[in-house]
């Protein structure tokens, strides 16, 4: 894939996931989305403070986005 294709697709699962989050960020949430170059098929979600019960949201929320969800402790 073109690296500049490659970069808007990045950009775009960032937002995309970003607003999907949106609800849990406003309820507290702290994390960051790292989506990298070369494997953009995984989306690298970093929690603080991470529980079963916050990382089953996040992948309920993320659902559908054909990403692999990745979720660690920040």
């Amino acid at each position: 894939m073109k690296s500049h294709l490659i970069e808007q697709h990045i950009t775009a699962m960032t937002v995309a996931s970003t607003n999907l989050l949106r609800q849990m960020h406003d309820e507290g949430l702290r994390y960051s989305l790292d989506v990298r170059p070369d494997d953009t098929a995984t989306m690298h979600v970093s929690v603080q403070g991470l529980t079963p019960d916050i990382e089953g949201r996040i992948r309920r929320c993320l659902l559908g986005t054909g990403m692999t969800i990745a979720v660690a402790e920040a």
